[in-house]
């Protein structure tokens, strides 16, 4: 089986804002395909390529916009658990109970 591709391996390294600028673009995109947000563009480019062929946030913004609360919850508490240095699994795992806790807690 074909060894998974990390589309964000060949990135050039930020440094400082100048060179956080200039990833920025190609960062957001690549997030876009990941979560598949062409599926839910308006712009038919996006959907025709399969891919977010923007880079200026405007679609990610508002396709997790779109999500519900929990999910939006979900995906960033999942972001924190890995930043922390978690494996995908734990921190998701870890993130669900979460935001199940804070649903039985505060109904939402």
């Amino acid at each position: 089986m074909p060894k998974p591709l990390n589309r964000f391996a060949d990135l050039p390294p930020i440094t400082d804002f100048e060179s956080c600028q200039r990833v920025r673009p190609m960062l957001l995109h690549r997030v876009g395909d990941v979560l598949e947000v062409w599926r839910h563009c308006e712009t038919k480019s996006c959907q025709r390529a399969k891919s977010c062929r923007r880079g200026d946030g405007t679609c990610f913004i508002a396709f997790m916009q779109a999500q519900p609360d929990a999910d939006r919850r979900l995906l960033s508490y999942t972001l924190k658990n890995r930043i922390a240095g978690l494996t995908p699994d734990e921190a998701f795992a870890q993130a669900q109970a979460r935001v199940a806790d804070e649903i039985t807690q505060d109904g939402g």
